[in-house]
């Protein structure tokens, strides 16, 4: 009947099998409808790197095919080590996140510190015109994101991560509008760099969440005002007996 038969021992991996072929997958018996059935131009097994594989490729020269094809792909990666493979893994990974968050929110802002430098300075200037406690603690929150930039100019290193933002928060002061100015981590000039000239750009969703987490964390940590600490648990403690004890 030329009914290919293929055993799928995982539900994740049948399920992206029904996403691959754009197919429904069925818990009952009995024959498909057309809306539930999917469809593949080329099904074959090959052997990669040892291992027999069954493959399920739409072909774009296979005379007859729908117009729409699935959204889903398969990167095949090789290296010589474990270790090369995990980054090489690492790496396609960090670049679809990208891909992800840019698609939800395509909104950008400066890197190398650059943003986190601006935002401190802006709450520095709010923080200002408090009063009490409240000053103090936009005070301590300004110098909190600053942490970004001296760590960034102290991972490169700078002979003087605070002369860096001596003068990162010189140019984040200016009346120019334009904080752009981040950690050069080459050192080429005076230890800044325009992020937006030389295209170091970071997304606004992830900036935005690191800074809520970041920011929870911290409240979470600072409502804490006991500590639980554990002692043993049972009765009043039976005083120990001296002496030798008969058998019976």
């Amino acid at each position: 009947m030329q009914i290919a038969v293929v055993k799928v021992l995982s539900k994740f991996d049948l399920r992206r099998l029904c996403r691959v072929v754009n197919a429904t997958p069925l818990a009952r018996l009995g024959a498909p409808t057309l809306d539930e059935m999917g469809w593949a131009d080329i099904v074959e097994t090959t052997e990669i790197g040892g291992d027999r594989v069954t493959v399920f490729r739409q072909d774009e020269t296979v005379a007859g095919t729908p117009a729409e094809r699935t959204r889903t792909a398969t990167i095949l990666l090789r290296g010589a080590t474990g270790n090369l493979l995990d980054d090489l893994e690492r790496a396609v990974d960090d670049g679809v996140s990208v891909l992800k968050a840019l698609i939800k929110d395509e909104r950008l802002v400066p890197g190398a510190g650059a943003t986190e430098m601006a935002l401190s300075r802006g709450v520095a200037t709010y923080g200002a015109e408090l009063r009490g406690l409240s000053q103090h603690s936009a005070r301590q929150y300004a110098a909190a994101l600053e942490v970004v930039p001296r760590t960034l100019a102290e991972n490169a290193g700078a002979r003087d991560a605070t002369e860096i933002l001596t003068r990162l928060r010189a140019l984040h002061d200016g009346s120019s509008g334009e904080h752009v100015h981040g950690v050069d981590i080459e050192g080429e000039e005076d230890g800044t760099i325009d992020a937006v000239k030389h295209g170091i750009l970071d997304s606004v969703a992830a900036k935005s969440w690191a800074l809520k987490l970041a920011t929870e964390a911290a409240v979470a940590v600072l409502k804490v005002d006991s500590i639980i600490m554990s002692k043993p648990a049972g009765g009043p403690k039976i005083p120990q007996q001296s002496g030798n004890w008969d058998e019976d």
